[in-house]
């Protein structure tokens, strides 16, 4: 299984394509990238997963973001 990171703007103009995919070592360390790069970006523009490969089968295992009022939001994904 591997693990990674992937962003995505979140605003009216973007193309809702994700970035590239950022390599992880396990499912902690997705997490924690995932986090970092949300809470360093320009609030209310991103969103970041953290996914698992298996094969062809991709799963995001955990989202987060920052909403239009400024608050950090996240949602665990099964």
């Amino acid at each position: 299984m591997q693990y990674f990171v992937r962003t995505m703007e979140k605003h009216k103009e973007s193309s809702g394509a994700f970035s590239t995919e950022l390599p992880c070592y396990g499912p902690a360390a997705a997490k924690a990238e995932v986090k970092r790069l949300v809470l360093s970006a320009n609030p209310a523009l991103l969103q970041a997963d953290a996914c698992a490969r298996n094969g062809e089968v991709v799963q995001t295992k955990y989202r987060c973001w920052i909403n239009e009022r400024g608050e950090f939001r996240e949602s665990v994904l099964v």
